[in-house]
């Protein structure tokens, strides 16, 4: 499972890239950014909250894993 947020931003800009996505980032805090994924027909397709600490907590990796899931597959961060 992917678990740093190089890795994990990495893995999104391709599996969006794939799937014909844009992902824009509205709002940063010191723990994370605010993640919108926007379709080619410029719709919000899914929002999250992508963790840029060095060890982010199970439960926030969970979440984000369960907030994309439905974009990108149940195993998208495997």
């Amino acid at each position: 499972m992917l678990v740093r947020y190089q890795e994990i931003r990495d893995r999104i800009f391709k599996l969006c890239r794939e799937h014909g996505l844009r992902p824009d980032f509205p709002e940063t805090t010191r723990s994370g950014r605010v993640m919108l994924l926007w379709s080619a027909e410029q719709v919000v397709v899914a929002r999250t909250f992508l963790p840029m600490v060095a060890d982010p907590p199970p439960a926030v990796l969970a979440r984000l894993q369960h907030d994309l899931a439905g974009v990108f597959g149940k195993g998208w961060m495997e």
